[in-house]
């Protein structure tokens, strides 16, 4: 065991020094001084890496070729951070996770590996009433009590988790019945995490904002549709002001904030213009994430899913801003060969809904393991990261889906989420959520996933081949890599599930020992 006192003074050293460059850089008046700048404290923080040597060597190299990325850190640090939002950045991201690398070392030897974040929705409850939401048919009301999301985070950081993301509902609609605690207390009491919370911004008033900037740990993703037409189409006349009011009122706060779009047949060739992205740089937006429209939740209709065709335009058009723009962009769906494929069912990441249900993704209601009844058996996040339905689905991706491009076991190998379902008799969490793999949409589904391999797979297979390597990044290795950590990581956590089952059994009859 290492030894919790050395820990904490060897992050408090490691801290005073990174808060000590990061002000350097920040005090900084123009890119000139500021790369020279960082020049130098790159190669400070070298020597402070330990095993993570590789990751500030990639920094490094980054800056060399004076990547988008660098900019946007300039951005970051000279303009867009207030001085308690910059270290809450620098101690839960990068202190935390040089500090806390033995801890994940030792779960991994044990033959658990946590996921990057997960996603816990602590309420469904929520001010606007956007078609196509897909969180509208969850159950309304209170959701998690305080006292249950305290315990969920401090279960995540046991695992070495320090990145979590809450959506809903409305997340800053939320606030505990008894307690009358919010997640400003949430996050003020685990100020070792960070926090990213989707939001539809309506909230987000001059009061709200101050009480973010206070904390620092928490960075807001405002949703939003496309510019004024589209988003007050989907979400309501107005919205479209107040979201650019709240954008404004967060810069002037220094408080990080990005944005998250919902792409659909109609906004697909707006959200991929340059119009669009340029638009959400000028106004201090620093990182954003696309979702692809998944046919759930409030009225499913096909129709709106975005073509195979617009979401290739979509992968090219985020592929090439990463190497000219300075804003940080995920795709969940077209990233897939630099991410291995589908991150859900615990391979990354998994989701807690508001009345505790463990799915394996956002967007896939089923679930067989609920946080409650797993506390009732002294169990955990630990055995739900480790559920036979999340291995299935795991493993159903790696022998039954060879291209990375069509990523989501829900609409792009629809076939892989119906039989796992199937097998371990996974339940619906909501009313209707098994529309998804039956009747007119699974029809639908299993069209579209054809016609979507039938145009990804030369593409998908150009990466593979190399046609897509760099003199810097080698996708083609990436891609191998993946395939292998995908296989070996399932394999060995399988193996560890299956002989803590045994020997629980055993215990359990009396056995002891085997």
């Amino acid at each position: 065991m290492a030894d919790p006192l050395g820990l904490r003074l060897k992050k408090k050293i490691l801290e005073h020094q990174i808060y000590h460059y990061l002000s350097r850089l920040a005090l900084t008046q123009d890119k000139e001084d500021f790369y020279n700048e960082f020049a130098i404290v790159l190669k400070a923080l070298h020597k402070f890496a330990g095993p993570n040597k590789s990751a500030v060597e990639n920094v490094m190299m980054a800056f060399q070729r004076k990547h988008p990325l660098t900019e946007l850190a300039r951005l970051i640090l000279q303009k867009r951070l207030s001085k308690v939002a910059r270290e809450r950045l620098a101690s839960n991201f990068f202190c935390d996770w040089i500090t806390e690398a033995k801890k994940r070392e030792k779960l991994e030897e044990e033959g658990f590996k946590a996921p990057w974040f997960f996603v816990i929705s602590p309420t469904n409850t929520c001010n606007l009433n956007c078609y196509g939401c897909y969180a509208h048919e969850y159950e309304k009301g209170q959701g998690l009590s305080y006292a249950t999301l305290d315990r969920i985070v401090k279960e995540a950081k046991e695992l070495g988790v320090r990145f979590l993301t809450i959506s809903g509902g409305e997340p800053f609609y939320y606030r505990d019945k008894e307690t009358g605690k919010d997640l400003w207390d949430l996050a003020e009491k685990h100020n070792d995490m960070y926090f990213q919370i989707y939001t539809n911004g309506t909230l987000l008033d001059k009061k709200t904002i101050e009480r973010l900037a206070k904390i620092g740990n928490i960075a807001p993703a405002i949703s939003m549709e496309g510019f004024e037409k589209e988003t007050d189409e989907r979400r309501g006349k107005g919205v479209w002001e107040k979201i650019n009011k709240a954008r404004q009122d967060l810069y002037q706060a220094g408080v990080l904030q990005g944005f998250s779009v919902t792409v659909t047949r109609e906004n697909a060739d707006v959200v991929s213009s340059d119009e669009f992205i340029d638009n959400l740089i000028a106004k201090n937006i620093s990182f954003g994430w696309y979702f692809i429209y998944i046919p759930i939740g409030k009225k499913p209709a096909v129709e709106l899913m975005p073509t195979p065709e617009q979401r290739s335009k979509l992968r090219e058009k985020i592929w090439e801003w990463r190497s000219k723009k300075p804003i940080f962009i995920g795709d969940f769906w077209d990233d897939g060969p630099w991410v291995g494929g589908c991150i859900a069912s615990g391979r990354k990441y998994f989701h807690i809904n508001s009345k505790g249900d463990i799915e394996p993704c956002v967007f896939i209601h089923f679930a067989v393991d609920n946080i409650f009844n797993l506390w009732k058996e002294g169990k955990g996040l630990r055995e739900a990261i480790h559920s036979p339905f999340f291995f299935s689905i795991r493993r159903k991706q790696l022998e039954e889906n060879d291209n990375f491009l069509t990523p989501c076991s829900i609409i792009d190998k629809p076939e892989i989420l119906r039989e796992a379902v199937r097998e371990h008799n996974a339940y619906p969490t909501h009313k209707g959520a098994e529309t998804i793999i039956e009747g007119k949409i699974a029809h639908f589904l299993d069209d579209y996933s054809k016609r979507l391999d039938e145009l990804t797979r030369p593409e998908f297979e150009k990466m593979v081949a190399g046609e897509y390597d760099s003199s810097v990044v080698k996708l083609s290795k990436t891609i191998e890599n993946h395939r292998r950590k995908n296989r070996e990581e399932l394999e060995i956590q399988e193996k560890t599930a299956k002989e803590s089952r045994i020997k629980k059994q055993n215990k359990e009859a009396g056995l002891g020992k085997v």
